[in-house]
């Protein structure tokens, strides 16, 4: 139940402070400020994005599951809690959850996984002079990628392979016997055409989303080796330039960074941009997870600042109601959200 063990982890970790549609947000990978700050507070970042396709009825079902079973609880609220149950076997599977990196390679995933898909198709229909065949992805940046690819390397598709053969023979050894088989069913290649999920699920057992978060977790471990390890020539060739011409920021905080860069104040920001004050406060928020230099205290002084932070000590608590409640009056929610990032650096 790896899918469910998730979000028996994501709810046990937000602790009644997030609705359910909070974990739903994260896991999905959506871009609000709000979802990017739970993945942080709550310590569940390596757990943001790995799902983008998840419906809401899927994942819904899954939570209905889990509260018929019960390993989660829900309050008067609506909000989920962890039961004794749900501790128990988060205890005993704790080790099974972890190798996501869902946070850290949000920017690359997918189009490493299909430039390493792809190029295993191609190759070794090649190498087979084969040079006919639907190509598993219809992603045109995708396909010149591995044009590109087999234009410099042709004469050696051979030499390749057994590269790249070596190489995951020695990733996959890394991970259990469940991750590498149905990861190496999964594969696209010569003759043979890599199982759906929907096959992956009768053969192994397992649910759908179970199975596709098994692959995923797989995609997590190949990036982390051939970002850390020496011996991984082809999967860093597979993740050559990913994610290095993104920004962590949305495009409009983008433009409200420009104008911070150039000292303008606040207020003139929202003129120039004829935004709610609201909106930009957003965008500061946005700026100062992402910038080890960000002016916090231009915009809440220290006194602010640690009494903010002793009302989250003493509640142990990120909620902003709860915390604004707390403290004094003239407080803001902006300078809350400030101070929470802060305090979370």
């Amino acid at each position: 139940m790896l899918f469910q063990g998730i979000l028996i982890e994501c709810f046990q970790k937000i602790n009644q402070e997030r609705t359910t549609s909070s974990v739903y947000n994260l896991l999905i990978g959506k871009k609000a400020i709000q979802t990017i700050q739970d993945a942080r507070f709550y310590h569940i970042a390596d757990y943001y994005g790995i799902y983008p396709d998840l419906t809401k009825t899927d994942y819904y079902q899954q939570l209905q599951q889990l509260l018929e079973r019960n390993y989660l609880l829900a309050d008067d609220e609506q909000r989920l809690q962890i039961t004794k149950k749900g501790q128990e076997w988060l205890t005993a599977n704790k080790t099974t959850l972890a190798g996501f990196y869902g946070s850290t390679y949000k920017n690359m995933i997918e189009s490493f996984k299909q430039r390493f898909l792809l190029f295993i198709q191609t190759f070794t229909n090649i190498a087979k002079n084969e040079y006919r065949f639907i190509p598993i992805t219809d992603n045109h940046e995708i396909e010149q990628f591995v044009k590109g690819f087999y234009k410099q390397y042709k004469h050696r598709s051979m030499v390749l392979l057994q590269q790249l053969y070596k190489e995951l023979e020695h990733a996959l050894s890394m991970v259990s016997d469940l991750e590498a088989s149905m990861f190496v069913d999964r594969l696209t290649s010569f003759s043979s055409y890599g199982s759906s999920l929907q096959q992956l699920s009768q053969d192994y057992q397992q649910s759908i989303p179970d199975c596709y978060l098994t692959l995923q977790k797989v995609f997590y471990h190949l990036l982390y080796v051939q970002e850390y390890g020496e011996e991984y020539s082809m999967l860093k060739l597979f993740a050559k330039d990913l994610g290095t011409a993104d920004t962590p920021l949305s495009q409009t905080a983008q433009f409200t960074r420009r104008l911070l860069k150039k000292q303008h104040t606040f207020e003139e920001i929202i003129q120039i941009r004829r935004l709610k004050a609201n909106t930009i406060q957003d965008h500061f928020v946005e700026i100062a997870m992402h910038e080890e230099a960000f002016p916090f205290f231009d915009y809440l002084d220290s006194t602010i600042y640690e009494e903010i932070k002793e009302v989250v000590h003493k509640k142990q608590t990120y909620r902003l109601k709860e915390i604004k409640n707390n403290v004094h009056p003239d407080i803001s929610y902006f300078q809350i959200r400030l101070a929470l990032v802060l305090y979370n650096k």
